[in-house]
């Protein structure tokens, strides 16, 4: 049976924190040789970010904390006078994190930790909250004491000692956890380094981002190996669909080359997309439609979608109780028939989506659809199908709507494949452009910088309001430093997009 590590030299406490009503932080207890003790350099990390989740502090919390405990309990077995003794620790602790501490074959754990394993999601989670703390440390000069700068190796058994060895650790690893699987480059280097570092990261006030737009792209360098290694399942497969996910490709497609919402593709019906014959030059059309209001757009169906779900026994997906089968949706702009069109931008992306959607509507959603019919379950419209089981209560999701959860893990584990293929690591987060929505930030940040009329980009992002787009206006890094450069002459790298026109059964 799965479990988390038990805590063994450590305390995580929910409390308040004084001057600063309505803030609850998880405060970290060490259990130390000198007694137990508060680490107050974390409790400074959350004030500094006081409109952070508490889950998001709860993890960091948590990561540290383990990362104490396994210094503790390995200190009968690291040799802590070795010049080698940070990079031996992490490397173990990366490890530890990973595969547990208990030895398969005796059943015996020697540190006495009994950690079982974990996914390598989890543990790369664990891994880059204690990076963001250190980093976080080292930004504020509580690296930079007397104590911090002396060489001299010392046990991680206080909270001192440990920001120490932390912070000598990820410096020999260059800021590179599990690097066993992973080795930090500069691209993740030059991710990282975007950054806002605040003094204080109180979130949003009124109109104003706590990030400049530019920030919030999802880097251009990524994108070409997103699509090339992020959604491969097994390339040896015979059939298409067992090669890679196909689902989650498709509606990253429609996000970075369409422009739309991360909720969006989830409203989606299979008679959305009118395609074109594969060797025709015209693209495809996709329509995004109001998912209650709007006609079914069926032969023979002159009732509203809303009516047409409820004959069923169905909600629209904005309206759904169940978390798995609700999408949000926003007050888009919208024609007379409730209709708004997805604007490719790159006519090689709009093929690609073309070519996909023809095989998932002839070869893949019909196998599924039938398991969801045998599982007593109603037809839907909905384009996108799941395939996931729910392995703890046998229950099948198959042929029922993918859900907005299905695609978030889906996208997190192409980053990691990603990170796998290049050999760096990636920075998480909307300060990073690293989520789905980075990817509106770059279609509409790229139509930007392209020059395109405002109206038109007006029309690409379906705003009620030109002004709406303000967000999105201001111009990446790379952008910039081009303008700057010009004078000097220098040579501005084009984006890397010819994978858009590869076919998509090769």
């Amino acid at each position: 049976m799965n479990h988390s590590p038990i805590p063994q030299f450590h305390t995580i406490v929910k409390q308040n924190v004084e001057h600063m009503k309505g803030l609850a932080i998880p405060v970290l207890y060490l259990n130390t040789p000198n007694g137990i003790t508060r680490m107050e350099s974390l409790i400074e990390y959350f004030i500094s970010n006081p409109s952070a989740s508490y889950q998001w502090m709860q993890n960091r919390a948590r990561a540290v904390g383990l990362f104490f405990d396994y210094c503790r309990a390995s200190e009968g077995f690291v040799n802590y006078h070795s010049p080698n003794a940070h990079r031996t620790i992490f490397k173990l602790f990366s490890w530890a994190l990973l595969n547990g501490t208990i030895d398969n074959e005796t059943a015996t754990d020697r540190l006495k930790l009994y950690w079982p394993s974990s996914s390598l999601d989890v543990s790369k989670r664990l891994c880059s909250a204690i990076l963001d703390f250190e980093e976080f440390c080292d930004n504020e000069d509580i690296i930079n004491t007397p104590l911090l700068k002396n060489n001299k190796i010392i046990k991680p058994v206080d909270e001192v000692a440990s920001l120490k060895f932390l912070h000598t650790a990820i410096k020999i690893k260059k800021r590179s956890f599990l690097g066993h699987l992973n080795k930090a480059n500069k691209q993740a280097i030059k991710l990282k380094n975007n950054r806002n570092k605040n003094i204080s990261n109180l979130g949003t006030s009124g109109s104003r981002s706590r990030t400049s737009s530019g920030e919030k792209r999802f880097p251009e360098e990524l994108i070409a190996p997103l699509f090339d290694y992020g959604f491969i399942k097994d390339p040896n497969a015979q059939l298409l669909s067992d090669q890679e996910d196909i689902t989650a490709k498709m509606i990253t497609l429609l996000l970075f080359f369409g422009g739309i919402r991360e909720s969006e593709p989830f409203h989606l019906w299979i008679n959305d997309v009118i395609p074109v014959d594969i060797k025709s030059y015209d693209d495809c059309q996709v329509f995004l439609r109001h998912p209650s209001e709007a006609s079914t757009f069926m032969a023979g169906e002159n009732v509203s979608r809303k009516e047409y779900l409820a004959q069923r026994g169905m909600l629209p997906r904005y309206r759904h109780p169940i978390k798995s089968l609700r999408a949000n949706w926003k007050d888009l702009a919208l024609d007379d028939s409730l209709s708004a069109p997805v604007f490719f931008m790159h006519d090689g992306a709009a093929k690609l989506f073309n070519e996909m959607y023809i095989y998932y509507i002839n070869h893949y959603r019909p196998k599924l659809e039938e398991i969801a019919k045998s599982n007593g379950n109603p037809a839907h419209p909905f384009l996108f199908v799941s395939t996931g089981v729910d392995h703890s209560t046998g229950k099948s999701y198959q042929g029922l709507p993918y859900s907005v959860g299905a695609y978030i893990g889906a996208f997190e584990r192409a980053l990691d494949k990603v990170e796998i293929a290049l050999g760096i690591t990636i920075p998480r987060g909307k300060e990073y452009g690293t989520t789905p929505y980075g990817s509106r930030h770059y279609y509409l940040g790229t139509l930007t910088d392209l020059g395109m009329p405002r109206k038109v980009i007006q029309k690409c992002a379906k705003h009620h309001s030109i002004l709406s787009q303000e967000a999105y206006n201001t111009p990446a890094y790379d952008e910039i430093q081009k303008k700057l450069n010009e004078a000097r002459g220098a040579l501005y790298i084009k984006p890397r997009l010819d994978f858009l026109n590869k076919p998509f059964n090769t």
